[in-house]
């Protein structure tokens, strides 16, 4: 199933940092995420699109997953060649779009 089955996603930048969150439809889906969806996959699927190291934060309280990867917009997003395009709102769909297997049972 995709991270986006289970899963919204939501974006922000401030200047060259993008930040990208997960949120979980209920604990189970966030069990799922955390387990599945680490700061090295996320690192793998990010950087086919853009540059920058990604920082993985847990939000269990909120159900959350937030990744901040520096760098990701050179100059921030009214510099960027992107920023007509809204990437970094795009750039969780990355995320969203990643393949995770569901727990047999």
């Amino acid at each position: 199933m995709r991270v986006g089955d289970i899963a919204c996603g939501r974006s922000g930048d401030k200047a060259s940092t993008l930040d990208l969150t997960l949120v979980a439809q209920d604990e189970a889906s966030y069990r799922l995420l955390e387990s599945t969806v680490t700061v090295e996959r996320a690192q793998a699927e990010i950087s086919r699109a853009m540059p920058g190291t990604v920082r993985r934060y847990a939000l269990p309280d909120l159900l959350a997953l937030k990744f901040v990867i520096d760098d990701a917009l050179p100059g921030g997003v009214y510099a960027s060649l992107h920023a007509g395009m809204h990437w970094q709102k795009a750039a969780a769909y990355v995320l969203l779009e990643m393949d995770v297997e569901e727990p047999k049972h």
